[in-house]
């Protein structure tokens, strides 16, 4: 009789022990999953960051480059300006009649 009940058990027992191993196994991979998930929105986030901080930094470099090229460019208007009036002040008066 004991080997019936031990036959019955290992008969039914097998599968079940089958079917919960399989369930852990699955638990296992889904949160290992969800720790690289993990990892990788944190890389995203960290580059999403240094895009942002690029962003800036290039903004910041244009507005620089564009307030030096408007400096210049007074500086040379003002220069060609006072070679006119130095060309015109130097140059020898018409006499009307």
């Amino acid at each position: 009789m004991s080997e019936g009940v031990l036959a019955i058990a290992l008969i039914f027992g097998l599968p079940i022990i089958a079917i919960l191993t399989a369930h852990h196994r699955k638990v296992l991979e889904i949160r290992y999953q969800s720790r690289a998930n993990g990892t990788v929105l944190e890389a995203v986030d960290s580059l999403r960051k240094d895009v942002a901080e690029l962003r800036d930094t290039s903004t910041r470099f244009d507005l620089s480059f564009d307030t030096a090229l408007q400096r210049l460019e007074s500086r040379v208007e003002h220069l060609e300006k006072r070679a006119i009036s130095g060309q015109a002040a130097s140059a020898p008066a018409e006499v009307r009649p």
